[in-house]
């Protein structure tokens, strides 16, 4: 198929639906069309066939859709969104739950963090996260002496929310903020992509049924109804035959 698809040329392709168009009026408003092609093969379901094909082709849009966004760029958006609205008031709810108990791991976990807006508030919580995951992990190597304070510290935050699926929850959120999207072009070329395959399948209809009415079909003016012929100029016509008597 591939192959084949490569043999056309998108105006070629494009040219696909009006040949179709022509080519089934003609078939339905002739009867000695449709029944010369019935004679040589074609049944109600290739008629239907053709249309379900011509169809499909017209219900798209004939050029590449402009993406304004995509579903990934706006869960991107919202991931931001949600990210930005989380760090002010859960800064302050577990930095006030450490400051009391835990002064230390408060300062480790809030030194120069404050809320943010837009992107930086992404940053804010990754920096969050990631101290306090340190705490409860004991994974910093600078804090080998205050493990079990720091496990303890952790503890609270856990109990006053900050559960691993309010943590998982947060990285799920930070990955999207910042991570890939799909570009526009690919969300284009998968358009394009699925357009030319609805049209080489109509092409190769009409090519079919073109070439069974060239066989089967001689009388020139039902060749121009169905497209396949176009009319003499008056240069081509052949001489009238003289009237007798004329010299």
């Amino acid at each position: 198929m591939a192959e084949i698809e490569a043999s056309f040329t998108d105006e070629t392709l494009n040219q696909a639906p009006a040949d179709a168009t022509r080519l089934l009026g003609a078939i339905g408003a002739e009867p000695a069309i449709r029944t010369a092609l019935y004679l040589a093969g074609m049944q109600d379901d290739d008629i239907i066939d053709g249309r379900n094909l011509l169809l499909a082709c017209l219900a798209a849009p004939s050029a590449s859709p402009v993406v304004t966004e995509t579903e990934a760029s706006r869960a991107q958006r919202e991931a931001v969104v949600e990210l930005d609205q989380w760090d002010e008031p859960n800064f302050a709810r577990y930095q006030a739950a450490l400051v009391r108990r835990f002064p230390a791991q408060a300062r480790y976990v809030f030194d120069k963090l404050s809320a943010a807006r837009g992107i930086d508030a992404v940053r804010g919580v990754a920096t969050f996260k990631a101290r306090v995951e340190a705490l409860r992990d004991g994974s910093d190597p600078n804090r080998t002496a205050t493990r079990k304070e720091d496990r303890k510290a952790f503890e609270l935050l856990e109990e006053r929310g900050l559960t691993p699926k309010h943590l998982k929850h947060l990285s799920a959120l930070i990955e999207t903020a910042l991570g890939p999207t799909t570009p526009v072009e690919q969300t284009r070329a998968a358009h394009d992509e699925a357009r030319r395959k609805a049209l080489l399948e109509l092409k190769l209809w009409v090519n079919e049924w073109s070439a069974v009415a060239r066989a089967s079909i001689k009388k020139r003016s039902y060749l121009i109804r169905l497209g396949l012929a176009t009319r003499r100029s008056p240069a081509e016509e052949p001489a009238a035959p003289p009237t007798p008597g004329t010299p």
